[in-house]
């Protein structure tokens, strides 16, 4: 049997350079990056809100039950979505120590779960538990040097751009 043609997709391999180029950017700005990172997460929390009392308000037209907290958690998004859209600094500053602290979050449940893999033999256990020490000495050295939090993020940003591109381009041949 015959394979069918594949035509060129001119999309994709559009789509790969336009995220090559991004990520090319994310490394030659980084704060500004990191400045946009923050502006979308304020929208994101805006809209968050919004929806939130939308919601709300189909819960007591639907439902008939009266949402109050939601309501009420919808303003308190909805007033942090502008802080954060109008103090981009410290929303920066919010979203590292928010990276720093997931780190440090993952490391200790990673630690606290170890113990299930000694079923997997005990040197994987001792591997696991090894990793999860590095996870856990690198999130506390994102949580107390942040400027090396935030260049992470941008690293993990052009790398998601970077990969997103090669693929895309890859899959466009």
């Amino acid at each position: 049997m015959s394979e069918p043609k594949r035509r060129f997709d001119w999309f994709g391999f559009i789509i790969g350079l336009i995220s090559l180029y991004a990520g090319y950017l994310v490394l030659w700005y980084p704060l500004r990056s990191l400045s946009t990172v923050a502006m979308i997460f304020g929208i994101f929390v805006i809209l968050r809100g919004v929806y939130q009392l939308w919601f709300g308000s189909q819960m007591t037209k639907f439902l008939g039950v009266r949402s109050g907290w939601t309501i009420f958690s919808a303003i308190v998004n909805i007033i942090i979505g502008i802080i954060f859209v109008s103090h981009i600094h410290v929303t920066i500053v919010i979203i590292v120590y928010m990276f720093a602290i997931w780190f440090l979050l993952d490391a200790v449940f990673q630690i606290v779960t170890s113990r299930f893999y000694h079923f997997f033999g005990r040197k994987y256990y001792i591997f696991i538990v090894i990793l999860a020490c590095l996870n856990l000495l690198f999130a506390f050295i994102l949580l107390f040097n942040p400027v090396l939090a935030g260049g992470f993020i941008v690293f993990l940003l052009a790398f998601f751009f970077f990969a997103t591109g090669i693929a895309e381009i890859i899959e466009a041949f």
